[in-house]
């Protein structure tokens, strides 16, 4: 293995963008914080959904309805998160969690 060389580390976020620089930890809190929330939302209307009627909007097969229905829930969820227009839990989060990186730490005793 003497003959390989050194990689540049690269995480997720810089190969979808297409650029070598890392995002900011305020950039990765910022949409980790909105992933949550759009995943809170989703999962919330699933369970609304349950409980009323189905709808022969998508079809009558249940299979795809289901299908169909999953993937507009998650994609009205995201789109409201990632646009703030959401419950405002991802700014909540967000600043709960930058105050706790910058809260300083104690000192560990040996």
């Amino acid at each position: 293995m003497s003959g390989l060389t050194s990689l540049p580390a690269v995480d997720a976020a810089t190969l979808g963008q297409g650029t070598g620089k890392v995002p900011a930890a305020s950039d990765k809190t910022r949409e980790a914080a909105q992933q949550f929330e759009g995943l809170l939302m989703g999962l919330l209307f699933q369970a609304m959904r349950k409980t009323i009627q189905p709808s022969t909007l998508f079809g009558d097969s249940g299979h795809s309805r289901s299908t169909y229905e999953y993937l507009m829930d998650q994609a009205v969820a995201n789109k409201a998160a990632s646009s703030g227009k959401g419950w405002g839990l991802a700014e909540r989060l967000e600043e709960a969690w930058s105050r706790r990186d910058e809260a300083p730490k104690a000192p560990v005793k040996g």
